[in-house]
């Protein structure tokens, strides 16, 4: 390959890193032109073009015959190639603007009104609109017929609080507050990309008067993306042979934005706004793919603290009647939805709607399952926060499709003008995609396949022997009469309540006007068969026997882990041997692959660091060094000043023994509450600081990661492995290390998590925090769609801007 034309695609504008591998050219797009803030960068921007011109060409050629009837150009069915019925579009019109009257909104903001479907609805009941879209043929039809009060510009999603808009809602009268309502129907999934999603959530929750809402609809769910294709491909062809292969095929290919209400929950946890959500199934009559595989949301800003309805399990349409009539507040789960379901009792949205006509409640889906309904009531009930919704997003994004084939034009031409044979072209999307396949060959593929199935079986035995011992207290009332009955003692009583909340969550305990009950409680003999059938479970999963032993002991002596009567210490480090501990961080395919993560982005940083001098890094809560040995064989023969660090002696004593030998590393106590300057470490001296499963422990999160923030040099990197959700398995285990001794503050005692027991922020959150603290985050792995990444434990970087 011609080293010329390597050279000339480094140097295009576009491009930050070209590297030949054989007949190979791989490609680091440059930040600045696939970046949606400060503006979108050309390539974002060229994208977002393709779509406007599209949907120009789309209404130019509309055939609505007059302005006051409803014009459903492009509207055809992806599966039979046929437009849908004018019947079952104006069903889903008439839907979604129910979803978005229920609000009672007065000024409403549509991005990306198109050819007014909705707009013509909402008009007589409301008292301003603005619509924006792309395609200035729509806007031009909109703006000519538009009455008093309403106003059309060309605009992009993007665009939501440019100054052309703000100007367009305050001659549609709006208030100095902001429209009540930013509407977003049917135009997410021409959206590039998750980074452009949450800047258009961000911006548009930011832009809302207090109370308002963004209605986020008709959303394409990622979780069905195969389900859908492969209904297509059987259709075309229905042998059973070739359909899941072709079906899979089919959805890489798939050209349109894709994802799921916890990838929107992590969007909406940035706008620094209370916020909560609802997901919506679309009640449509006739079923559709617009019926089947897609969703509606609505995204509150408001202080209130939401509702914690009863849950309880569906039982059928006469139950069904009876619970939402009794006065509770309810949410009615485990629906099975026929149109996704097999489950004989199914029943669609649509069913559920008529059948709870003029009762104040509301049909939503199961934000964790798309073939489970959930009808909750009263229907002011239904929110909750974002961030019980954001973990384990998914998400198919057609950006990288895109840079694919246009940086390989890019390529073609640049060899046509050198007369020579163009290379294949692979896109590498920064150091991450690097990272992460590094990761990937850490893991062997059926673990990272097998493992999670495993740790949610352990995740619902655990629940189990939390219900069990809560079943002990025999008791119905308040947190604090559970903890009496039960002896807890009073560092660990935050743990309880955390049982109390999640369970509630699961259905095992109902919280309502009495307190906390069990209504089911689970006896020792089911608990100790299930506890016992992990060894059966863990076969083949690639996880260590004695990791699956260490839990087995945990659950079992809850009652006196409560107590403090044992220390889980002793659990977990028996006889003072640290092989368990290695097992929880190191040897399991989830820690093997975030620590070939780690290694890679240390090793891949080292190398771009001064060649001149030792790359500088801090281990914070190093531990039994499960990351720290991976660590290090990346760095090795690179020079180094490693600083392994940890609060306990007991664990330095252990890596002196273990790693004292390696050149250039050094130990020492740090606590990372405290100040580094203070503990050794001068400011802007350090090129990685680094930490495995510990900077959830920091009293301030905020301040620690400031902290380290100013301990890097000008483009330093922070790179650690944490929890992003709340671990049923490690709420009953590894939860008690994290009780303070007297002295001590909780976790979380000086932040956000302030007065809510939790311990693991959000993957949002984890995100969030690291914006707020100056950093530049560069993102985290596992992606959504990957198989670890339901686990919820990820590999986090960021760097320091460089000024």
């Amino acid at each position: 390959m011609s080293a010329e034309l390597i050279a000339s695609l480094a140097e295009h504008p576009w491009i930050d890193a070209a590297e030949a591998e054989g007949d190979t050219v791989r490609l680091r797009p440059a930040r600045a032109a696939t970046a949606v803030r400060p503006e979108p960068g050309p390539l974002i921007s060229e994208y977002l073009e393709h779509w406007g011109e599209v949907y120009d060409f789309t209404y130019t050629a509309g055939s609505g015959p007059r302005s006051d009837e409803p014009d459903f150009s492009g509207w055809s069915s992806s599966e039979t190639g046929e437009p849908f019925s004018t019947e079952h579009m104006t069903d889903w019109v008439d839907r979604t603007v129910d979803l978005v009257l229920a609000a009672r909104p007065r000024f409403v903001l549509e991005l990306g009104c198109g050819t007014g479907l909705l707009a013509r609805k909402l008009g007589p009941h409301i008292e301003g609109y603005v619509g924006t879209d792309v395609a200035q043929a729509a806007v031009d039809r909109l703006a000519a017929e538009a009455g008093p009060g309403h106003v059309h510009i060309r605009a992009a999603a993007h665009e939501v609080a440019a100054p052309a808009v703000r100007a367009a809602m305050a001659r549609a009268g709006f208030p100095a507050t902001g429209p009540d309502c930013v509407l977003l129907n049917s135009v997410t999934q021409h959206f590039p990309n998750v980074d452009y999603l949450t800047a258009v959530v961000v911006d548009a929750l930011r832009l809302l008067s207090p109370g308002g809402i963004l209605v986020v609809g008709d959303v394409r769910d990622a979780r069905l993306l195969e389900a859908h294709c492969g209904r297509i491909e059987a259709l075309a062809d229905p042998d059973p042979a070739t359909l899941a292969e072709r079906a899979a095929a089919r959805a890489r290919r798939d050209d349109e934005l894709n994802f799921d209400p916890a990838t929107l929950a992590e969007a909406a946890a940035k706008a620094g706004r209370p916020v909560c959500l609802t997901v919506h199934p679309k009640q449509l009559t006739e079923d559709t793919e617009l019926a089947r595989y897609r969703f509606d949301a609505v995204l509150s800003v408001s202080t209130a603290a939401p509702a914690r309805p009863e849950s309880v399990p569906w039982q059928g349409i006469a139950d069904l009647l009876t619970v939402v009539g009794s006065g509770r507040a309810v949410r009615v789960t485990g629906i099975p939805n026929r149109l996704l379901s097999d489950d004989s009792g199914g029943v669609t949205a649509r069913d559920l709607a008529d059948v709870l006509a003029n009762r104040d409640a509301v049909v939503l889906f199961d934000t964790r399952d798309p073939a489970r309904l959930e009808v909750v009531a009263p229907a002011s009930a239904a929110p909750v926060q974002v961030e019980e919704v954001a973990a384990g997003a998914t998400a198919h994004e057609p950006f990288t499709r895109f840079l694919t084939r246009r940086l390989g034009e890019l390529v073609r031409s640049a060899a046509r003008r050198r007369k020579t044979p163009a290379p294949a072209v692979v896109v590498d999307l920064g150091p991450l995609a690097a990272a992460a396949r590094a990761a990937d060959a850490a893991v062997d593929s059926a673990d990272a396949t097998n493992v999670p199935a495993f740790l949610g079986e352990l995740d619902r035995i655990a629940s189990q022997a939390m219900a069990a011992t809560l079943g002990r207290a025999r008791v119905e009332g308040t947190a604090d009469e559970f903890a009496d009955a039960l002896g807890v003692a009073a560092r660990h009583r935050w743990i309880l309540r955390r049982w109390l909340a999640v369970l509630t969550e699961e259905g095992l305990v109902v919280h309502d006007e009495h307190g906390y009950r069990l209504p089911a409680p689970v006896t020792r003999a089911e608990l100790e068969e299930a506890i016992g059938g992990l060894d059966r479970v863990r076969d083949g999963m690639g996880y260590p026997p004695a990791m699956t032993r260490f839990y087995q002991s945990a659950l079992r002596y809850l009652p006196e882990l409560l107590r403090d009567e044992v220390a889980l210490q002793s659990l977990l480090f028996a006889d003072g041997e640290t092989d368990t501990a290695e097992g929880a961080y190191r040897d399991n395919p989830v820690n093997r692959y975030a620590n070939g993560a780690v290694a890679h982005l240390v090793r891949a940083h080292a190398a771009s660091s001064a060649a001149d001098r030792p790359v500088r890094v801090l281990e914070v809560g190093a531990g039994v060094g499960g990351t720290t040995a991976d660590v290090l064989a990346a760095l090795a023969g690179r020079p180094k000043d490693y600083l392994f660090t940890d609060l306990s002696r007991f664990f330095l004593a252990e890596a002196e023994e273990r790693f004292g030998d390696g050149e250039g590393v050094r130990f020492g106590v740090f606590d990372i509450d405290g100040d580094p300057a203070v503990q050794g470490v001068a400011p802007g001296t350090l090129d990685v600081v680094l930490g495995a499963n510990v900077l959830h422990n920091s009293r301030d999160l905020g301040a620690t990661l400031r902290s380290f923030r100013e301990s890097l040099v000008p483009g330093g990197l922070l790179v650690f492995v944490d929890t992003s959700r709340e671990i049923r398995h490690i709420l009953a285990s590894m939860q008690f290390l994290m009780s303070p001794r007297p002295g001590r503050e909780r976790a979380g005692s000086g932040d956000f998590r302030a007065g809510t027991d939790r311990i693991f922020p959000t993957e949002a959150e984890w995100i969030a925090r690291l914006v707020d603290a100056g950093f530049e985050p560069l993102g985290s792995l596992p992606a959504p769609g990957h198989p670890l990444h339901a686990v919820g434990v990820q590999v986090f970087a960021a760097v320091r801007p460089a000024r």
